[in-house]
């Protein structure tokens, strides 16, 4: 089933003859007499009964008529997205994220959608979880990448990207590349994100597992970002949860070496979320981009 065949039946079927339909789409009658039988072949029903003086719609084409035209609309209004994309000039993508995605890989993929679409201006809204679902509520952002899905009604949420929780302590703690338990992690000081950030509640949720809370450690330290919570590791002031994705770097490069705790694995996605509503052209192809797996793979291989 193609486009030239729905199209051909379609306009056959409202016009009620061969011969203007083919003058109207630029082809030969057999050439449209072709497509509608290929269509009908394909469908195994009849579509249109043809005499000398008239042609009428069977009962099935009477019934596939509407959902056909249904099929063109869309087809129509994809075209005019396609055409109003490669001739966009200009465009305003605001969206909102949490720190990790916002430090750690957003910036590659906001990146490569721009060199394909340098006419759209593109605007990055920090906050936690919470706050960007409120934000897409109130359509003041386009998209968010948050790392919880929340109950909110008018928008939706889509699992993205997979993280896991990565405890660190200094390259020269003698923890350093090795297996401990809970209870002695417990008696190291603690760095932390803020309330509300997916590492913490990630945390938050394990040690509850556990039967445990933050207050189990002798001291906690909260600080707003990923790279400040890694610094402060580095410089001796505790241990702590972060993304993997996060810590990657440091963790290459040995600034931060990772602990194995048991009982404290923690896999979780950060998410897509987006008003139910219609969203602008701009949100919904950069959308398109961030779910295409091939390029997901490539932007986030290509920062390895």
């Amino acid at each position: 089933m193609n486009i030239k065949q729905l199209e051909a039946f379609l306009l056959v079927a409202e016009l009620r003859n061969f011969t203007k339909a083919a003058g109207l789409l630029g082809m030969s009658q057999p050439a449209v007499s072709f497509h509608i039988k290929s269509l009908e072949e394909e469908l195994g029903v009849t579509l249109l009964e043809r005499n000398e003086k008239k042609v009428v719609l069977t009962e099935a084409g009477r019934l596939l008529c509407p959902e056909i035209r249904q099929i063109m609309r869309h087809y129509r209004k994809i075209k005019a997205m396609v055409s109003e994309l490669k001739g966009l000039k200009s465009g305003h993508l605001i969206l909102g994220a949490t720190g990790t995605p916002a430090e750690c890989f957003l910036p590659f993929f906001i990146g490569g959608f721009r060199e394909q679409y340098p006419g759209v201006r593109i605007t990055l809204q920090l906050g936690n979880s919470a706050s960007i679902a409120r934000w897409l509520e109130e359509r003041e952002v386009d998209l968010g990448i948050l790392g919880a899905s929340l109950r909110c009604e008018n928008v939706e949420y889509h699992p993205w990207l997979e993280d896991d929780l990565v405890i660190i302590v200094p390259p020269w703690h003698p923890w350093a590349g090795k297996r401990i338990s809970l209870e002695e992690l417990v008696r190291e000081p603690l760095v932390v994100r803020e309330p509300g950030s997916a590492t913490r509640q990630a945390l938050e949720g394990r040690l509850a597992g556990q039967g445990m809370t933050l207050e189990h450690f002798p001291t906690v330290l909260e600080l707003g970002s990923n790279q400040a919570v890694i610094q402060a590791v580095r410089v001796g002031l505790g241990v702590a949860p972060v993304s993997r994705h996060a810590a990657r770097s440091a963790l290459k490069e040995g600034q931060v070496a990772e602990v194995q705790v048991p009982g404290l694995e923690v896999h979780y996605y950060y998410y897509l979320a987006w008003p139910r509503q219609e969203n602008s052209l701009s949100a919904s192809i950069f959308r398109g981009f961030l779910l295409d797996r091939e390029i997901c793979r490539r932007l986030l291989e290509g920062d390895k």
